[in-house]
């Protein structure tokens, strides 16, 4: 796993290009046993939060990588933001990433049942985002007031024409490099699940859901039948598509004109749509 432990480093060095947002606090945590990290603005709400879930193929992500822009989601929200460190693949395939993020709010909501949520996730980061309502909902566990996925990765079968299309345009990602991560993830199971592909999923019910993609993704089309399928499941949802936009840009550069638009409609969004405390 040496090969993993570079890769990963290498990831986090990506997301630490710029630095985390003034007038944030950052606190570790461990909840259900999953590492997690606290990023705070000094006057935000207590008990109105968000759950972050972070990008990386399923193969990569941390604490470390995804502080800058979680810590700048936090700021501009004016929103407590959770990041949740959960198991990676291939040491961890499918389910374990999603049986952390379930088992992290399915505690942190029972010990405050005051608190009201959103979610917001990244690439890999947004199919579990998706992923966890599916089986919460079968649980009858706890809802979120909305969720916002940039850039997400929810049809792990890698079929899409946006693959042929894009595949000039995304100097990011290639077919032959998802197809890899998606097949350490899933670990044998069927790539067409909706726990593994979140697109062929039933969201009768979820609350609304805002999709932000570039238009230069190889994953565009990942967004569009994502709205397309969450329409059909009469989901109140949005799509905006970034033009000239590469995958989860704000991860790369935060101070872009993309992605401080992307970061105000996050905003927007999570003012629209979040729950009454």
């Amino acid at each position: 796993m040496n090969k993993f432990k570079e890769e990963r480093e290498a990831f986090e060095a990506i997301g630490n290009t710029y630095a985390v947002a003034d007038g944030i606090n950052r606190t570790k945590v461990t909840i259900a046993g999953v590492p997690c990290a606290w990023f705070s603005p000094d006057n935000a709400p207590e008990n109105d939060i968000v759950v972050y879930i972070h990008g990386g193929a399923f193969i990569y992500g941390s604490l470390t990588s995804h502080a800058p822009l979680v810590s700048h989601i936090a700021r501009t929200l004016n929103r407590r933001v959770l990041l949740i460190d959960y198991r990676l693949a291939p040491e961890h395939p499918f389910p374990a990433g999603i049986e952390d993020c379930i088992a992290v709010i399915t505690m942190l909501t029972a010990e405050n049942p005051q608190i009201t949520f959103g979610i917001i996730g990244d690439s890999a980061g947004g199919n579990i985002a998706m992923s966890i309502q599916l089986f919460l909902r079968e649980a009858a566990g706890p809802s979120a007031g909305y969720t916002i996925v940039i850039s997400p990765w929810v049809d792990l079968t890698c079929t899409n024409t946006s693959y042929e299309r894009n595949k000039i345009l995304d100097t990011i990602l290639s077919q032959a490099y998802l197809r890899q991560c998606a097949t350490m993830y899933a670990a044998g199971k069927d790539l067409s699940n909706p726990y593994l592909s979140p697109v062929n999923g039933s969201f009768q019910g979820l609350a609304p859901v805002l999709i932000l993609c570039g238009t230069h993704e190889i994953l565009q089309d990942d967004a569009a039948n994502l709205y397309k399928r969450l329409l059909e499941c009469q989901v109140e949802t949005e799509l905006m598509l970034f033009e000239g936009a590469l995958h989860v840009w704000p991860f790369t550069d935060i101070s872009s004109e993309a992605s401080q638009k992307a970061l105000n409609e996050m905003a927007a969004f999570s003012v629209k749509y979040r729950q009454s405390l």
